[in-house]
C-alpha cells in the first residue's frame, strides 16, 4: 500500500512539470517505468557540457547546479523539473549539471524516449507543443529582460551626461579660479568667490508648455539660463534625450500627454533629473506627491528661486 501511495505522489509531482503538461497519469507511469534512478552526492556530475544529449532528466530530490564549459555556475535547479531537453531536439549539451546537495534523478535515455513517442503519437504531439510553448515563453522573457537592460543603459548614459556636465562646470570654475588668483591674488575670498560664480556656465532648462505667451514669460523669469522649449510631452521626452537639460519646467495640462504622465516617463528614463511643475493651488499636493517640485503661479522671483535651488542641489548652479 505504501509503495502504491509513493507511486501516486510521484506521478502527481511529475504531472506538474511544464514539459509533461496534459499527459495522462497512465502515460506518465509508462514514462516512469522506462526510467532508471540515479543518485548523486554533492559535486557529482550528472552530465558534461558539449556532449551528445542522449538523456532526459527529471530532478526529484536535491539541487543541481548549471555550469558553463569553464566551470562557472550560472544557475541552480530544484525539484521537480525536467532537464536535458536536447534529448528531444538533438542539440548538444551547452552546460554541465552537477549536484549541489544529495540528489536523486530519473534518467530517461533517448532510445527509450523515442520508443515511447513511436508507441504514443498523441503524447508525443502534446510534449512537442509543450516544448514550443516553453521556448516561446522563454523568448518573451528574454525580450522583456533585454528591454529592461536597454532602459537601464539609457538611464546610465543620461546620468553620465549629467555627471560630465557637472565635472565641466567644476573644471571651468577651477580653471578660472587659478587664473584669477595668479593675476590678482590680493583679492579677498568673498570677492574672489563672487568673481568665480559669475563665470559659471549657464544652466540648461527645458520649458514644456503649450502657451507661447507663457513661454515668453518663463523665459524672462529665467534670464541668463540656456532655455529650450517643447510644446507637449512627446517633444519634451525627445528634447531631454537630445538636449540633456539640467532641469525641466513644465505645466501640468499638456496636449497629448499631461504633466503627471510626463513625469512618469522622465522618471523611467532619467530618475535624477530635477522637474519643476507650475501648478494651481489645488494641484500642488498632487504634484508634490508625484515627485515634482511644485510652484504655484508664475511669479518670477518665486519661480527662479525654486529653479536655482534645485540646480544648486544638483551641483549645477
Amino acid at each position: 500500500m505504501l509503495q502504491k501511495t509513493n507511486e501516486v505522489a510521484l506521478v502527481e509531482a511529475i504531472k506538474k512539470i511544464p514539459l509533461l503538461n496534459g499527459i495522462s497519469p497512465s502515460r506518465i507511469r509508462v514514462l516512469i517505468s522506462l526510467c532508471e534512478g540515479r543518485a548523486l552526492q554533492p559535486g557529482g556530475v550528472l552530465c558534461t557540457a558539449g556532449g551528445i544529449s542522449d538523456e532526459l532528466y527529471i530532478l526529484l530530490v536535491g539541487e543541481l547546479g548549471v555550469f558553463t564549459p569553464d566551470d562557472l555556475q550560472v544557475a541552480s535547479l530544484k525539484p521537480v523539473s525536467a532537464l536535458g531537453i536536447g534529448a528531444i531536439t538533438g542539440q548538444p549539451r551547452l552546460a554541465a549539471l552537477k549536484a549541489l546537495k544529495p540528489t536523486r534523478v530519473l534518467v530517461l535515455r533517448k532510445t527509450q524516449l523515442d520508443r515511447f513517442f513511436n508507441a504514443d503519437p498523441p503524447s508525443r504531439s502534446r510534449i512537442y507543443r509543450n516544448f514550443i510553448h516553453i521556448l516561446a515563453e522563454k523568448v518573451n522573457n528574454d525580450n522583456t529582460r533585454l528591454r529592461d537592460l536597454q532602459a537601464e543603459q539609457e538611464q546610465y548614459h543620461s546620468r553620465l551626461a549629467i555627471l560630465q556636465r557637472q565635472l565641466k562646470v567644476h573644471q571651468q570654475r577651477l580653471h578660472f579660479t587659478l587664473e584669477f588668483v595668479s593675476r590678482r591674488g590680493f583679492m579677498d575670498y568673498t570677492q574672489a568667490r563672487r568673481q568665480v560664480d559669475e563665470q559659471r556656465p549657464a544652466a540648461r532648462v527645458l520649458l514644456v508648455a503649450g502657451d507661447p505667451q507663457l513661454h515668453q514669460q518663463l523665459r524672462e523669469a529665467l534670464a541668463g539660463m540656456e532655455v529650450a522649449e517643447a510644446e507637449e510631452g512627446g517633444q519634451a521626452l525627445a528634447a531631454v534625450k537630445e538636449e540633456l537639460p539640467d532641469l525641466v519646467l513644465t505645466t501640468l495640462p499638456l496636449s497629448g500627454m499631461d504633466g503627471l504622465a510626463l513625469l512618469e516617463q522622465l522618471r523611467a528614463y532619467q530618475p535624477q533629473l530635477p522637474v519643476v511643475a507650475l501648478v494651481n493651488p489645488e494641484e500642488a499636493e498632487v504634484a508634490e506627491g508625484k515627485g515634482f517640485a511644485a510652484v504655484v503661479g508664475v511669479e518670477a522671483e518665486t519661480l527662479r528661486s525654486a529653479v536655482e535651488g534645485l540646480l544648486e542641489r544638483e551641483g549645477l548652479a
